[in-house]
């Protein structure tokens, strides 16, 4: 595909970690699972979980309640609402974005919609939003990411329950942006759905499998996307993987190579928060100034990969 350069871009992020936490250490022992098999290789020393009186949308409208503490929004001149989960409140009916928009009561003139994408859904999610922004000529839109796969998880099965976290997160895409997407691609197996799926009610994962997919599939997709974008890799000033577990970051790093001290990992104290995990990653650095370009890439459930390079908008106010 053709690069793409939107106009609209990603101005702000704010993030909702749940204060309630599972201790992932004490967890481990309930399975015989090592302290050392659970920070060296699924990474997470703790694992945020939504409380009871807690819902997609409440942690969205808690994310909003933080982005505004970042800068002022008028809830009233936001033109777009999408809300990027694969557990929405009440079953999906109404859409989850629906309540989001009364929770943070923004105008009833106001675009609506849901995306139902996992661990990728943020990179696809910021290109469909900034595309129908852009199309309809809005200026302010919300993307927001929530899902606690908390509310699926098999308390039995250790390869599920030790690895997911909850978290919400807002980016406000704006025409004032301070990145813009330079170039992304897409790609889906759905014969392979059955490596992470939903059965009966509960989360099941094949790990070998989601393994070998992100050392071969999606290292070739960075790959490529660094190649047909015309974009050095040198000139990329951060690699932004999600945070699946930190064996598989740290060996998708490797195969990608050369980019080990400009490649985060970071889900300590999170886990694997979803389709929240870049837009964490990325909050972290919007005001870094040396940070001209990334490349963000999301992978999972689907199976379903998508890479992006964004560059630095050097003339938006920050």
């Amino acid at each position: 595909m053709n690069p793409l350069k939107f106009h609209i871009g990603i101005q702000e992020i704010a993030t909702y970690i749940p204060q309630t936490c599972i201790d992932n250490l004490e967890q481990g022992k309930r399975f015989d699972v090592e302290e050392s098999f659970i920070l060296e290789k699924i990474g997470c020393r703790s694992l945020p979980r939504l409380s009871e009186g807690e819902s997609v949308t409440s942690a969205c409208a808690s994310a909003y309640q933080r982005l505004l503490q970042k800068l002022p929004v008028d809830s009233q001149e936001i033109e777009c609402i999408v809300v990027c989960t694969q557990t929405p409140d009440r079953g999906g009916i109404p859409h989850t974005s629906a309540l989001v928009q009364a929770a943070i009561g923004a105008s009833e003139n106001c675009a609506c919609f849901d995306i139902g994408l996992g661990c990728s859904g943020y990179v696809y999610s910021l290109q469909v939003v900034a595309s129908f922004m852009q199309m309809h000529g809005m200026k302010k839109g919300l993307l927001f990411t929530c899902d606690p796969y908390s509310r699926i998880l098999d308390a039995d099965d250790k390869n599920t329950s030790l690895l997911f976290g909850d978290a919400a997160t807002v980016t406000l895409l704006s025409d004032a942006p301070r990145f813009t997407s330079e170039f992304v691609r897409f790609s889906t197996r759905g014969s392979a759905a059955d490596a992470l799926t939903k059965q009966d009610g509960l989360m099941h994962m094949n790990g070998r499998a989601v393994f070998n997919f992100a050392l071969t599939d999606v290292v070739k997709q960075v790959s490529e996307v660094i190649e047909t974008s015309g974009v050095a890799k040198e000139s990329i000033d951060l690699f932004l993987l999600h945070q699946g577990s930190r064996f598989m970051i740290e060996n998708v790093i490797k195969k990608i190579g050369g980019i080990q001290d400009r490649s985060p990992v970071s889900l300590g104290e999170t886990g694997n928060t979803v389709s929240s995990s870049l837009p964490i990653l990325l909050e972290k650095v919007m005001g870094d100034s040396s940070i001209n370009r990334l490349l963000m890439s999301g992978f999972g459930v689907g199976l379903s990969w998508a890479t992006a390079i964004y560059s630095r908008n050097e003339e938006s106010a920050a």
